[in-house]
Formats: C-alpha cells, structure tokens, sequence
C-alpha cells in the first residue's frame, strides 16, 4: 500500500466581531476569537480541497500556532461551516452557519506564545472526500475574559512558520475497470470464456488483492444471477470454468460487470455494464492439399466452410519450427482458393506447417482459448513425382570472369514450368519454358547468385499438371571469383573492382541497453538483427576480358549509383549476397590514366541467419 501525504498553507481566514457587526477583517495577519458578552468572536478558516474525490483519509491535521502567552485553561472548538463564504465580504452580520456535528474541540493551559494547535480533522476532510459540501471551519472558545489569537495566513514571522496549515495523508481507491474482454456485445464460441479486466492504481499500489464480477440475463443489477462475492486474486481475469457459472447457451447474451481491490483493501467503483454473446463455430475444412503432400512448389490451396458464411480469409505458411514462412495477409472476400507464390517452399522433403483462416459475420473477439477466426490446420511436404518425365543434358558452364553459372539442359516436350535448384533449395520455383527456351528442345538459365569458391549442385526439375519430375540429373560446379562483382543483370551491368582492401565489417543490431534502477545487472534488449553491412574498396583497370574500358567499367558504376534503393548481387571470396549501395565514389589516380579507385557502402538485404528473438 502506498499513501499520498499533501501540506497546504494557503488557506483563506478572516473573522467577525459583535460589537463591529459591519466591520470586515479579511487581511488581518491575526484570526481573533472570544466569548466575551457582547463582544463575542469568531474566525473563519478554509482551504482549498487539496485532495480529489473518492479517496481514503487516513490522517488529516489543521495545524495552528498562538500568538501570545496565555495562561489559565481555554477550550477551542472547530465546527463546519454549512453555508458559502467570502473572507472580503464576511461581517457580523452576514457570518455562515455552522454544524455542531462532529465539531472537534482542544483544551490547552498556560500556554506560550508559538504554542502550536493540532486538531485532527480526517472525519471531516473524509465526509469531502466522499462529497460532502466544503465551506471551512468557524473557531469558537469558552473563554470570555480576553480576546484569544492565531496567527493568520496573512501572517509572517521570521524564522518561524506560523500560517495555518493542512496536512494530509490518503491513499486513492483503485480506477474503475475499463478493459473488459470479451465486451461490447461481440461474440464468443465458448459457453464459459475466460473474462478478463484491467487493474489500475494511480497512486503507484500495483498487486491487485481480490476481484468481484457479477453477470445477469439483463442489464439491471438489482439482484444478479451470478455474483462471484470477493475473489482472492492477484492476476485480472476469471476463468468461468472454475466457478458455478451453468455457462451460456448457442445465441444466449449475458451481461457483466466487475469490480477491483488494491492490497490496501480498497474497492474500485463497479465499472461500466458490458455484454456479449455466444455463437458456435462453423467448421472450416482444407480440401486441398487432399493428403499430407504436394507435388509442385507453388501449390493451390482450397478450403470449405459449412455452417456460416465467410467474410474473410488468411492463408498461412510455416516451417517445422513453427516460424512463419509466409502470410497471405487478411483478405475480405468469399474466395475459397490461394496460390502460395514462388519462393515460399524452397526445399524438396522437408515438412511444412498450414494454417487456414477464415472470419465469419459475427462480430467475434479473441479471449483466450479462443480466436476471433476459425482455423484449420495440417502439415505437408513438397515431394516429387515418379510419373513426371525429368530433363536430360543437364550441364553447367562456368562464365569467368565473371562469377556466374549457365545452365543448359534439354527436354522433348515442354513443361508447364521449370525449377531450378542448388544444393538443394529452390532458386526459381517457375521458369516459363518460353523464358528459357533457346531452340528447339533446348532451354538454359544463369545462375547470378552462387557463392563463389563453393561447389555447388545443380539439378533441373520439369512441372506437369501440377506434378514435378523425380529422378532429373544433377551436375556440378564451382564458380571462381577474382576481386569484387558489383551485378546488375537486369540491367547487362558486371563491375569488377580488384586490388581491393579488406574493408570494414559488421552486422547492425537495433538494441539498448538498461539499467534498472536497484538492478545489480544492466539488460540489453534487442529488436532487430541485420545481415552484413560495411564498405569496400578497390580498383577499376582494363583487363583483357569482355568487361570493357576503364571509362566503360566507370559508365556502369554511375548506373548502379544513379538507382539508390535498388537491389545488386555483390560477390566476392566466397559470399554472394543481395545488397543495396550507397555512398559510392569513384575518383582517378593521379599516376595512372587506366586506373581509377572506387569505393563504396553496403548494405545486405538478406539476413544469413535465423533470429531468435
């Protein structure tokens, strides 16, 4: 439990004086009081509320100090003023009236002067906080000898606080509830959800102690149908399968409200009513794949939904891990077919994970246990087919200098597609036979994307209906690589940069480090991890090779500059990798006309890793 404690001094006094009916005081650095037979005074003392509505008073202490010695015993007496006042208009004769309930009353005898009154008020600032009206206290004493004196608020002393003070101790009741899931009469499938609120404390008191939700078939709660009383909880959220609740019927709303208390043992007002409703889940079913098997690397998805309509679709692919792959993202349409689009399964025999969603009319909202949409799942693996006809006459070709690999192969009959593979992994799910056609029945494709000073296994796969061809040859090769390759080959752009320096490397991260305050250790959290990135140097020179002259080698790095944002493949030792540029130079040597230095920034786009964040 944690407490507010608050000190005022800026109160508003004045007094009033019998035998001066019309006179005004406000201003006065004394509040004068007595009971002297036609004479009689009182002081009038107020603050502004220095606390808000609502909350716990545990102390409260008005605080003033006298003004000269006294002797003999004297009683003050504080009462609530019960009428509006203005200490620059207040006279005798327009004096407010008091209340004598709950007035507090102070006996001091022979006291000096300085001698500080404390009088505990922490019934009356708790009927404010609880709204009572607030009009300050009128001072009032049994002696009726001598005038008796406080300093005011208007008063100062050197060296000494002697203005009337307030000082206050309270703690804040919990903030009503406002999150309430599930709410706002949207639907769930579960006859007993998991309900689920907020706990808030403004005043710093986190542990939430206990919780009370009641529901009804209305939305009066003269006498709910279901009160759960006082819940011993530290987490916000009822698991209506662990009480008597007899759960909701197919279409059956109920209401509900919920209340909260802080460790302090102070309850939150009721928050607001809020309802929902249950509707039962259509089925949702993936037609295809039929099996656990798909024979081509972008393959059709189909599903069907029967007991409901659909308003929306998603279509999700993962690896083994359960790593998404690949999202459809959420589509509005009635449609019951995707395509997973190529690239996505890149391996032959490995398992995948699918996942199809679909959201239906209703409004439904996720708790847990249960989403908003309806899903189906299965696992499946790209294999080939036996029926398939392969190509024949795979072979590659090396294109030093450049480090590219051209690949040829034949075939009678042209496919629907081809796919082209590396070690394994897909590197072009659908080649149109059109695209690689050269004569007759046979085809070719380049490679633009090898590691270099790697070997490297290549195999040619056909597509028929829907079906990929086993037992294709394979063929191997290593490219070589002399220097740095800067390739564009949408454009017919190949750099090669030599005498090149070991440059600079790393691999960005997005992190912070933090240190709590009380820790003994500092925590670094990381949002992001990147692939290489650096810069790099070198030479352009003529060489007896098909790239050109030195001008010509310095025309095509303008071009890859003059395209910022656009990807290039970047080889070199034995990396290649996709990456995008910045920062490029190229500037002549003084001492050499058929040499000019080049220099550059990179960036990957391809991270050679699987984060785990």
């Amino acid at each position: 439990m944690s407490s507010t404690p608050v000190k005022v001094s800026n109160g508003t006094d004045t007094y009033v004086a019998q035998n001066h009916s019309s006179t005004k005081y406000a201003g006065s650095d004394m509040l004068e009081f007595t009971n002297i037979s036609g004479k009689v005074r009182y002081a009038y003392l107020s603050f502004a509320r220095p606390f808000p509505k609502g909350v716990t008073i545990l102390s409260a202490k008005l605080r003033m100090t006298q003004r000269f010695d006294e002797v003999g015993s004297t009683t003050v007496t504080l009462k609530k003023v019960t009428q509006a006042w203005t200490s620059t208009k207040m006279t005798w004769n327009n004096k407010p009236a008091v209340t004598t309930t709950d007035s507090k009353a102070l006996t001091k005898s022979t006291q000096p002067k300085y001698t500080v009154w404390e009088f505990d008020v922490t019934s009356h600032m708790q009927a404010v906080s609880d709204g009572a009206a607030w009009y300050g206290w009128r001072f009032e004493t049994n002696n009726s000898t001598y005038y008796r004196q406080f300093f005011s608020a208007n008063a100062s002393v050197s060296g000494r606080s002697v203005k009337p003070t307030l000082e206050i101790v309270y703690i804040e009741k919990p903030s009503k509830p406002t999150r309430l899931s599930p709410a706002g009469g949207r639907v769930t499938a579960l006859s007993k959800p998991i309900l689920r609120f907020d706990f808030t404390d403004s005043q710093g008191s986190t542990t939430m102690q206990a919780y009370q939700v009641q529901m009804n078939s209305t939305d009066t709660f003269t006498s709910p149908s279901f009160d759960t009383g006082t819940v011993l909880a530290d987490v916000p959220q009822l698991d209506l399968n662990d009480t008597a609740f007899a759960g909701l019927a197919d279409g059956a709303t109920i209401y509900w409200r919920v209340r909260v208390q802080d460790d302090s043992g102070l309850w939150s007002s009721w928050s607001d009513i809020t309802s929902f409703t249950r509707r039962v889940k259509p089925t949702l079913t993936i037609l295809n794949p039929p099996a656990n098997e798909v024979d081509e690397p972008t393959p059709p998805i189909i599903w069907s939904l029967t007991g409901g309509t659909q308003t929306a679709w998603q279509v999700i692919v993962k690896d083994s891990a359960g790593n998404w792959l690949h999202s459809s993202g959420k589509t509005t349409s009635t449609d019951v077919d995707y395509t997973i689009p190529a690239g996505v399964l890149k391996w032959y025999n490995l398992s995948y994970g699918l996942e199809v969603r679909v959201w239906d009319t209703y409004n439904r909202e996720s708790t847990p246990g249960d989403t908003s949409w309806i899903a189906a799942a299965k696992t499946f693996t790209y294999a080939y087919d036996p029926t398939t006809d392969p190509v024949t006459s795979l072979a590659a070709t090396l294109q030093f200098p450049k480090p590219i690999v051209k690949l040829t192969w034949n075939r009678s009959t042209a496919p629907d597609s081809f796919v082209i593979r590396r070690d394994s992994e897909i590197i072009k799910a659908v080649l149109e036979p059109v695209d690689a056609l050269v004569s007759g029945t046979s085809y070719t494709f380049t490679d633009y994307t090898a590691s270099p000073g790697q070997t490297h296994v290549y195999r040619v796969d056909a597509v028929v209906n829907g079906k990929t061809s086993s037992g294709s040859p394979s063929v191997s090769v290593k490219p070589e690589s002399v220097g740095i390759w800067l390739m564009d080959p949408d454009e017919d752009v190949y750099v090669q940069i030599l005498d090149v320096d070991e440059g600079s490397w790393s691999m960005g991260e997005e992190a912070a480090v933090f240190s709590p305050v009380g820790g003994t250790k500092s925590v670094r959290v990381t949002q992001a991890l990147r692939g290489f990135e650096g810069s790099l140097s070198g030479r352009i020179m003529e060489l007896p090779s098909s790239l050109g002259t030195v001008q010509e080698q310095e025309d095509d790095i303008w071009k890859l500059k003059s395209r910022p944002g656009r990807t290039y493949t970047l080889a070199l030792s034995d990396i290649s990798m996709k990456v995008v540029i910045g920062n490029v130079v190229v500037a002549p040597l003084p001492t050499r006309e058929t040499i000019k230095k080049v220099s550059f920034d990179f960036w990957a786009q391809e991270v050679p890793f699987q984060a785990e964040m």
